[in-house]
């Protein structure tokens, strides 16, 4: 009996077994039904490789102006400022010579009233030195023709009457002397005689010595005397001259300030007041508002010469040139599209902000409107395509088909199933695509949201130096605040890249292919990318339906969002 007993419990124990090894079998057998149906990955979004025409266009919005743009400044000189009498309404039709702004004159009017009495003063102080001046000159002539001859004429009658004298008084002493010898008078008669004689001769050297002195000393000091009186007096004519035309041209610039407060049109346009460029409804001139010398209170600006002024980031301003052909589109006018050219590049960045913000820096850049429509004015909004390169029969695949990995850009390819890396060499990029100068040729396919998929290929090994500077430049690729701020570029020869590994757009250019902007003037919408395969979405027809559906493995999260076009979301995007 034992060996039966023993039998049946090694029968029993096989009939578990097998019985328990069967529960495996059908667990693992739906296990594994489950998990191929929650693993099966629709096929990716594929895209072609087109030849067409590509062309990269940057986006400047800014506003209309004249380039003939006569501004009307205030030219009265003021320190504390004038203040606005009366100003005509803006958007007046003028003519050249009307009114357009009155300031206060009443200051200027009394300081016009003050330099005209002292320029009276002033010709007051000249005439009387020209008086003093024709007077010395009279003294002179006087001495010389009168005074002079009359005192040497004087003198020499001295010296005839002294030589006279001494002649008597000499012929006296002679005969004196006979009257003595013959005892008619006395001696001490005969010494009075001789004692005239000799003062007759001392007077008349005295006389002489009064010609001499006067001939050689007293006349030339004279003459010294009076032209110096001379040369004082003009001089002081010549400074009352300066002195008077000093207080003429004083009162003339007066009375020009006094006219100035008078601002006239100097040519036909519309009044356009002048607001600066960070300024507000407060910065408007009206009346009783003060304005400053060389202030700009107006514009009157040339409607048949006008431009648009915008500002250019300054990741794009390298590829601005002057020359350049552009399109126009104003808000005013939204079903037209206008020609245009850039006229100005400006070479230095236009002032920050006093709020602060982003520190990039913006280029004013000004594009002449060929074609200006009539009815335009300025300050009407606007934006100018300026288009920085063409290249026909160019090779294009989306900017989203191509990444960059360790210095090297790739696309990725998908054939029944299998996934496979391809590098190429791809060349300049707009915001939505990218020229591809080896690796691919026209009608190829590659799968759109390449980085999305980069860990379904076998991508080289980074080296520490390489995965430092991949690391360095996605964080400098990060999304800045502003999304219409431009980042740097990326490698060299390739197309920008951005954190994400795709490649990426410089911020502010709205860059596009020939084809996608439309067949006419009135297309304003620019469309997304369109790709040549979509897999439809299919639910798994193995799957029971009172099932639950399993968690899909994780997939890499999406890339962080870029100032480019979001790629199109669809299957394996």
């Amino acid at each position: 009996m034992a060996p039966i007993r023993r039998e049946g419990k090694v029968v029993k124990t096989l009939f578990f077994l097998f019985v328990f090894l069967g529960i495996l079998v059908g667990v693992g057998y739906a296990a594994w039904m489950r998990l191929a149906v929650a693993v099966k990955v629709d096929p990716p979004q594929l895209v072609t490789v087109k030849k067409e025409l590509f062309v990269h266009e940057i986006l400047e919005r800014g506003s209309v102006d004249s380039a003939s743009n006569v501004e009307i400044r205030c030219q009265v000189e003021s320190a504390g400022g004038l203040t606005i009498i009366s100003v005509v309404p803006e958007g007046t039709i003028v003519k050249k010579g009307d009114l357009l702004v009155e300031l206060d004159s009443s200051t200027l009017r009394e300081n016009v009233t003050k330099q005209r009495i002292a320029v009276a003063g002033s010709e007051a102080k000249l005439a009387q030195s020209k008086a003093d001046l024709r007077t010395a000159e009279l003294t002179l002539t006087e001495y010389l023709d009168g005074k002079f001859n009359e005192e040497k004429k004087s003198i020499a009658n001295d010296i005839a009457s002294a030589k006279e004298k001494v002649r008597t008084e000499s012929d006296n002493v002679s005969f004196n002397k006979k009257l003595l010898e013959r005892g008619y008078i006395t001696e001490s008669q005969v010494k009075a005689g001789e004692y005239a004689l000799e003062q007759a001769i001392n007077e008349q050297q005295i006389a002489e010595l009064k010609m001499y002195v006067l001939e050689n000393f007293t006349s030339k000091k004279m003459v010294v005397q009076y032209e110096a009186s001379i040369e004082t007096a003009k001089a002081k004519v010549k400074s009352d001259e300066e002195s008077l035309n000093l207080d003429r041209e004083r009162l003339a610039h007066l009375e020009r300030q006094l006219e100035l407060c008078q601002v006239t049109a100097p040519q036909d346009g519309q009044v356009i007041y002048y607001m600066p460029r960070w300024g507000g409804e407060e910065d408007l001139i009206k009346d009783g508002k003060k304005v400053f010398e060389r202030q700009i209170m107006l514009r009157l600006p040339d409607p048949s010469q006008m431009q648009v002024r915008g500002l250019v980031n300054e990741a794009n301003i390298r590829l601005v040139k002057i020359g350049q052909l552009a399109t126009v589109r104003l808000e005013a006018f939204p079903n037209q599209v206008f020609n245009g050219v850039v006229r100005l590049v400006n070479d230095y960045p236009e002032p920050s902000s006093w709020m602060g913000g982003s520190m990039s820096k913006e280029y004013m850049t000004t594009v002449t409107i060929l074609d200006a429509p009539e009815g335009i004015k300025p300050g009407l909004t606007a934006e100018a395509m300026i288009v920085v390169n063409e290249i026909p029969d160019a090779l294009q695949l989306p900017v989203q088909a191509v990444f960059q990995y360790g210095g090297k850009t790739y696309c990725i390819t998908y054939h029944d199933g299998q996934w496979d890396k391809l590098e190429v060499q791809t060349g300049p990029s707009n915001d939505k695509h990218v020229v591809i100068l080896e690796g691919l040729s026209e009608g190829d396919e590659v799968v759109l949201g390449a980085w999305a998929h980069r860990d379904k290929v076998d991508l080289p090994k980074l080296t520490p130096e390489e995965e430092a500077a991949e690391k360095e430049e996605a964080e400098q690729s990060e999304p800045s605040e502003r999304p219409d701020r431009e980042r740097p570029g990326g490698a060299a020869g390739g197309p920008p890249s951005r954190g994400d590994g795709s490649p990426r757009t410089e911020g502010g250019s709205e860059s596009r292919s020939r084809g996608e902007r439309g067949g006419g003037p009135n297309r304003r919408e620019r469309p997304q990318e369109s790709v040549t395969q979509e897999a439809p979405k299919e639910e798994s027809k193995e799957a029971p339906k009172e099932e639950p559906k399993t968690e899909r493995p994780a997939e890499t999260p999406p890339p962080p969002r870029t100032q480019g076009p979001r790629p199109p979301q669809g299957p394996g995007a």
